[in-house]
């Protein structure tokens, strides 16, 4: 029998290639969690949810860099302000329905005003409230801090499920600047996603995707692991000048995957959390 040679070698190459990307790139294989009871059709549950609608003053922050300085004379930032203010978009609708009512009211945003002394790299930077749990937002969240050793309530807006984009409605005055969401993953590694200019005039939203390799879930239950919005960044173009700005936002959404697991004695960790009794076996004897 004859071997061709020529064509069995770049054969095995694309073999040993195809194995190598399974191996070498494992989270672009499903990690879906097997159980005894398979997925219906709700095994993908995109929903499109608002997680900020500014319609309530919390306690977002402003920040800058540089940042202000208590001496005048020496102050590079004489203006930056934030307000909650009557109005917003009227392109957008309200929510119908929401979880914990977040949308269904369109009546306030959030503006912002500053100003710069000199020309340059100057950023804004727009802090949301302490961080609560998504779907229980009476519930503080802390989280381990390396620097001081000691658990924090970081400033954070939790994105439910595995998020695949968020979108956030502007209103510009034709200022060159543009639009930064920084996003924390659960291994506390910050993303930055460029949300594009705002040298427009009126309400417009602005939407990034979030990429795959930002890490949101294990081969563990829970297999959804949370990602976070820790800051709006408003970054100044080598054109913007050093007049004053005001600009404003409305209604933060993310678009997400919210399907979880379910199986038979999912609950049953939480009695080492001083919850309820979760195990299967309720009755008396």
């Amino acid at each position: 029998m004859k071997i061709e040679y020529n064509k069995l070698i770049p054969a095995l190459v694309c073999g040993i290639a195809v194995v190598a990307a399974g191996i070498l790139a494992p989270d672009q294989a499903s990690s879906r969690i097997n159980t005894n009871v398979p997925a219906d059709l709700s095994e993908k549950e995109l929903r499109a949810l608002v997680v900020e609608d500014f319609e309530q003053q919390t306690d977002w922050i402003v920040d800058s860099v540089p940042k202000k300085n208590a001496d005048e004379k020496k102050n590079p930032v004489p203006m930056l302000d934030l307000k909650y203010v009557e109005g917003g978009p009227s392109d957008l609708i309200e929510e119908k329905w929401s979880q914990d009512k977040k949308g269904m009211e369109k009546k306030r945003s959030l503006g912002i005003h500053f100003r710069f002394k000199y020309p340059g790299y100057n950023s804004v930077h727009l802090l949301p409230p302490p961080e609560v749990q998504w779907d229980e937002p009476a519930k503080k969240v802390m989280t381990y801090d390396p620097r001081t050793g000691t658990e924090v309530q970081e400033r954070a807006i939790q994105l439910p499920g595995r998020a695949k984009g968020v979108s956030v409605w502007f209103h510009g005055r034709g200022n060159d600047y543009t639009l930064e969401a920084w996003v924390k993953d659960y291994r506390g590694d910050v993303h930055i996603l460029k949300m594009g200019s705002l040298n427009f005039v009126g309400w417009r939203p602005l939407t990034v995707f979030i990429p795959e390799n930002v890490p949101q879930e294990t081969q563990s239950y829970p297999q959804t692991r949370v990602t976070k919005i820790v800051r709006l960044v408003v970054r100044a173009t080598p054109y913007a000048g050093t007049e004053d700005v005001y600009m404003f936002f409305d209604q933060l959404k993310v678009l997400t995957d919210v399907f979880e697991v379910n199986f038979d004695g999912q609950n049953l960790h939480k009695a080492f959390q001083g919850g309820a009794k979760a195990g299967a076996d309720t009755t008396k004897k």
